[in-house]
């Protein structure tokens, strides 16, 4: 069996008839942590959602786990964990942490599905395992700090052993220290047990070390490889519009990418 458990070849992908990304190619093997990066706008988000049937492909190829988004979708979707970068429950709705992670199984079986004996524990054992203290449980998910959602999130995709972890934006509007807790988890995971991730990200300064590999596009692909050498001057300048300083250190890069403008 290939090591590639996601290949992606010269990919339009967009909506309403219109590609926001196009000519993008790459692959992710297992056991790899993967960042996309890019300017806003730049077809990020896009590219996720393509590989799972909610953005339109308008040519290319993608292959998750030799299945097809346009052909397998309802068995991809049952491989792959995936966290969007706006989450649409509503903080009004008093919700509990254990409904949100216990949908991630509910919601593939059917509006009625109740939870079993054997869901409780697992909800339980990834809560545990994204670091989520248990007497968070039952506490309302509008009550939880940025980064204790996004952890609830993380354990939602989790909780039905996903071969692909798909993040979109998992570190906005959380602290440097949850996002290094996250890592940190993720990369247990890649290690341990072969999980995928491809998640997209601003800034990659403060998670650098757990990073394999760099996809950097703007519409178009750009670059993709090691660090070292996706994020040069001249590519950031390519994807940025403007000059970017690049600091290597200990073979991870730190791309100093700000706002210009006064």
């Amino acid at each position: 069996m290939s090591n590639k458990l996601i290949k992606v070849i010269n990919l339009a992908a967009g909506y309403d008839g219109t590609p926001v990304i196009m000519d993008i190619t790459f692959h992710v093997e297992r056991g790899e942590i993967v960042a996309i990066m890019g300017p806003n706008g730049a077809g990020k988000s896009t590219l996720l959602r393509a590989m799972l049937g909610l953005a339109k492909i308008f040519s290319g190829s993608v292959e998750i786990l030799g299945y097809s988004p346009e052909r397998d979708l309802s068995i991809i979707r049952k491989l792959v964990g995936y966290v969007p970068q706006r989450e649409n429950i509503s903080l009004n709705i008093p919700i509990r942490v254990k409904d949100v992670v216990l949908s991630g199984i509910l919601l593939r079986r059917g509006p009625l599905s109740l939870p079993t004996k054997k869901d409780m524990l697992r909800a339980k054992e990834v809560l545990k395992s994204v670091g989520l203290p248990k007497d968070l449980w039952s506490k309302k998910f509008s009550e939880l700090s940025g980064g204790q959602q996004q952890k609830t999130l993380l354990a939602r995709a989790l909780i039905s052993r996903p071969r692909i972890l798909l993040l979109d934006e998992p570190f906005s509007a959380i602290d440097i220290k949850s996002q290094r807790e996250i890592m940190r988890f993720l990369d247990m995971l890649k290690r341990e047990e072969g999980i995928s991730v491809l998640l997209v990200v601003h800034d990659i300064n403060e998670i650098a070390d757990y990073i394999d590999k760099v996809i950097l596009i703007n519409r178009r692909m750009i670059a993709w490889g090691k660090q070292s050498e996706v994020l040069t001057p001249e590519n950031l300048k390519e994807a940025y519009g403007a000059e970017v300083e690049v600091i290597i250190y200990r073979d991870k890069c730190l791309a100093l990418i700000g706002d210009r403008h006064a």
